[in-house]
């Protein structure tokens, strides 16, 4: 069940007071190992919104480990536009700095695999930003790209509806072919980009977002279900794999 929207709508727009970084660190580590972390709640991220019909919320009745998680939803209404459903930290890198960013997401048992990318977790600039680095759902893959010029496939997810997926993401913003981008899907690393350019081009920062948001939707009407729910929990930035794979957290 729906615990708690725990926000108030305004305009469209969920909105929170500012949570700083440290307050989320667990005590298990030291804070300049893990930088943040959330156990599957909308309180402690900087701040959340939704455009539209969309719903983002803490529920009891999904949970990958801990007490709850975070429920994204978002519904045609059939007009174009943004379908944004999400949470998002501000500042969670600066250029020269290598993280890692872990979190487990689930799809329904019914999730009807289409030709529509459905994003979950997307890295922007911050001033201005942009869709500079997004991962997102498109048939039975989970894949990623967006305006930086990093794309690929992280992998197959045929067999993996109704199931909690762990995903950790690492990030070295560098330039001068010392930047890498890696990612490792239930445990193993299926992507592996080490030695190129990733860097935000109009910014030193970058943000991190998660929930859901309906691209195709803003220029186009759905190809699948005119409603669509993903579910997250444990999110950390930390500065290991070890310490963001979400089959680490006690």
């Amino acid at each position: 069940m729906r615990r708690r929207q725990a926000l108030a709508m305004l305009g469209g727009t969920v909105l929170a007071g500012t949570v700083g970084a440290t307050a989320a660190v667990g005590q298990a580590y030291a804070a300049d190992e893990v930088y943040f972390q959330n156990r599957g709640s909308v309180e402690g991220w900087d701040y959340a919104y939704t455009q539209k019909d969309g719903v983002i919320a803490t529920v009891d009745s999904l949970v990958y480990k801990g007490a709850h998680c975070l429920e994204a939803t978002q519904t045609y209404i059939g007009e174009t536009g943004g379908y944004h459903s999400e949470v998002i930290q501000r500042g969670a890198q600066s250029v020269g700095e290598d993280k890692y960013y872990g979190q487990a997401i689930r799809l329904a048992p019914d999730w009807e695999f289409h030709d529509q990318n459905v994003t979950f977790q997307q890295w922007s600039p911050e001033d201005p930003e942009g869709p500079w680095l997004l991962m997102f759902v498109i048939g039975d893959e989970i894949r990623f790209g967006g305006s930086g010029g990093i794309k690929g496939t992280v992998g197959s997810i045929t067999a993996l509806r109704g199931t909690w997926l762990r995903v950790v993401a690492r990030l070295k913003l560098a330039g001068a072919s010392a930047g890498a981008f890696e990612v490792w899907l239930n445990g193993r690393k299926t992507v592996s980009m080490t030695g190129i350019t990733v860097l935000p081009s109009t910014s030193r920062t970058i943000r991190w977002s998660n929930g859901i948001y309906c691209t195709a939707w803003r220029d186009g009407t759905p190809s699948g279900p005119d409603v669509l729910t993903i579910h997250h929990d444990n999110h950390r930035i930390a500065s290991s794999y070890a310490l963001a794979e979400p089959a680490n957290w006690s």
